[in-house]
């Protein structure tokens, strides 16, 4: 009622924190404020799943009082740290509500309409993307203002956080034996390569951003080929969880 299924999500929230944190070169009382803060909005996805279910009679009713005591208090904890963020002057935090709110929106939709699962695919895309936002969330908190750089890192952490999902499902498919869209699996990863090769020679980004995109690729071309199932789940996760930290520590050191 309260954890979310997908254990290695952890990792696509905190990771971008500690890149944005790092790139900023500032902990304060702001960025500890948007830490605890965008913990409360992650853990209230589940029990505002579970809630929803119970509502349309798919739940069990003797949940309700917990699951609704849940969703009210981590709502005050995530509204008191955006209180506490402008009490502190950080007005400009305000500009990434519009995207969290629109991601909040999209799963209750998904749950008005039943589609409660996040294994969905563009579900669990567009939850990965949003997560991405603590690291802007981190760099605002920090110096008091957005800036392009804040921009171009969630730009840069959404898309690994993406790349990760898409891997993780096909691994995942192999290890069930089910059907995996190899192809787009492998055609996002090189778009990926690309688009931020294309964005690093405009001058917006450091070169070395592209190393983890060019590493994950050829993680994704040595998938590509063949079936290949996961010998021991657990220790994949702590893996999956070691390459976003890996990932993250070459942004830290581009910037």
């Amino acid at each position: 009622m309260l954890l979310p299924a997908e254990h290695g999500s952890w990792s696509w929230l905190l990771v971008p924190y500690l890149v944005g944190t790092a790139v900023a070169g500032t902990f304060n009382l702001a960025t500890l404020l948007v830490l605890v803060g965008g913990l409360a909005l992650f853990l209230l996805r589940q029990p505002a799943t579970v809630w929803l279910r119970i509502r349309q009679g798919r739940g069990r009713q003797s949940d309700a009082p917990i699951v609704r005591r849940l969703v009210f208090g981590l709502s005050g904890v995530a509204l008191l740290c955006l209180l506490g963020l402008l009490a502190l002057g950080v007005t400009a935090i305000v500009w990434l509500a519009l995207p969290v709110a629109g991601l909040l929106a999209v799963y209750v939709a998904a749950a008005l309409g039943r589609q409660t699962s996040v294994r969905v695919l563009w579900m669990e895309l567009a939850g990965a993307a949003g997560l991405a936002l603590t690291a802007p969330a981190a760099m605002i908190a920090a110096t008091g203002q957005i800036t392009a750089v804040a921009w171009w890192l969630w730009l840069l952490l959404a898309l690994l956080n993406v790349l990760g999902v898409l891997y993780v499902r096909l691994r995942l498919a192999d290890t069930h034996g089910r059907e995996a869209d190899r192809r787009s699996m492998l055609l996002v990863h090189l778009a990926c390569v690309g688009m931020v090769t294309a964005v690093a020679f405009t001058g917006h980004i450091p070169y070395f951003t592209i190393l983890p995109f060019v590493a994950l690729a050829g993680r994704a071309l040595w998938a590509y080929p063949r079936i290949r199932p996961i010998p021991n789940i657990k220790k994949f996760g702590f893996t999956e969880v070691g390459v976003e930290l890996a990932c993250g520590l070459l942004l830290i050191l581009a910037y």
